[in-house]
């Protein structure tokens, strides 16, 4: 078994170098390949320094174009994903080796953040320990896929047609990848023992239009594509229940304005806000402790809102498209990406061109 590491690039050589200085210690029959997309930092030279082939594209067009370029080219029967600001350990890459090969019938594998995140900020450690959380009480067979740490065989990869290149810009190319494997008969699982450390520094205000703009919508959209609500991951029946309390509390807390009463119902819907995410709290507080948990708290009921928010707009956006064919900006095409697509060459365009083209 071969595999191929890519790792696809547009900016930040610090960040990258600890990527694959932590990929240093791989075997030598594993290829790493380093996709320059449109690269504003010229990574040649910091590459090949850690034994990586660079493959230069224009750009930036995506890491899911970015991908696909690696794939044609790699030699590897296995495609192993690893986004450019996260650091596998060796430990982690082994068991990734064993996994596939004690597991055949498997056509792909992902992991999970690790519980230290690189970056000590507070918004960072809680982001990065939420998407820990997530993929560790969600183990098992999956949905969908994760392309920060995961890996593909060659076969499924290719019968697919690989990553959906319409996505010109990081968001849930992965996702989508791993709907259409799964609906393709092929089998995905998320194995959160194969850890790996996120370097990103996150801001408040970047978290929220990441999580809406990258993924609330668009992921909205990929549920009405491929056949509604499954309980995988973060659209798991309980979370949606804690969007509408979310929403009901705050309606209570505003009308609590003309009638004082409505403090009460508030205060016992934010009480069964808080009782439904015991067990997420209890998480947060067993690796930082309660100062941190009461910080948590706030930016979680806002992330319920804007989950909200989120679906509501990809729920509209998607059937504008589909019932009047009209495609709006944010809108995802209606058809699923098909190996003959990309058999094809349909074109992805830059962000730019995007732009242009509205």
């Amino acid at each position: 078994m071969q595999l191929s590491l890519i790792v696809p690039f547009h900016r930040g050589l610090v960040v990258l170098e600890r990527c694959l200085t932590a990929l240093d210690s791989r075997p030598p029959s594993i290829e790493l390949i380093v996709v320059a997309d449109g690269a504003v930092d010229d990574c040649t030279a910091l590459a090949r320094r850690h034994g990586a082939r660079v493959l230069q594209i224009e750009g930036p067009m995506g890491p899911a174009v970015a991908r696909n370029r690696a794939a044609a080219v790699a030699s590897g029967d296995v495609f192993v994903f690893v986004d450019s600001d996260v650091m596998v350990s060796s430990g982690s890459l082994d068991r990734l080796v064993r996994w596939l090969e004690d597991e055949p019938e498997s056509s792909a594998v992902f992991g999970a953040y690790d519980e230290t995140p690189g970056d000590p900020d507070f918004v960072s450690q809680y982001k990065n320990l939420a998407h820990s959380y997530i993929h560790q009480t969600s183990r098992g067979a999956s949905s969908t896929f994760w392309a920060g740490f995961g890996a593909v065989r060659r076969a499924a990869y290719e019968a697919v047609g690989g990553f959906d290149e319409r996505f010109t810009r990081p968001s849930i190319e992965d996702i989508d990848l791993g709907y259409r494997l799964n609906a393709a008969g092929y089998r995905v699982v998320l194995d959160p023992s194969l850890t790996a450390c996120h370097l990103k520094r996150w801001t408040v205000g970047g978290m929220i239009a990441s999580d809406v703009l990258d993924r609330g919508v668009p992921w909205t959209q990929l549920i009405l594509r491929y056949g509604g609500l499954n309980g995988d991951l973060n659209v798991k029946t309980s979370y949606r229940a804690c969007v509408a309390i979310a929403y009901l509390a705050v309606g209570a807390a505003a009308y609590a304005v003309r009638d004082a009463r409505f403090l009460l119902a508030a205060a016992a819907l934010l009480a069964t806000l808080l009782f439904l995410g015991r067990e997420y709290y209890a998480f947060f507080y067993r690796q930082r402790g309660l100062w941190f948990v009461l910080r948590v708290i706030p930016l979680h009921v806002l992330y319920h809102l804007y989950n909200g928010i989120s679906f509501a707009a990809g729920t509209l956006l998607f059937l504008v498209n589909r019932s009047l064919g009209v495609q709006l900006p944010g809108a995802l095409p209606v058809d699923p990406w098909s190996a003959a697509a990309a058999d094809a060459g349909v074109p992805a365009k830059s962000p730019r061109a995007l732009e242009r083209s509205r």
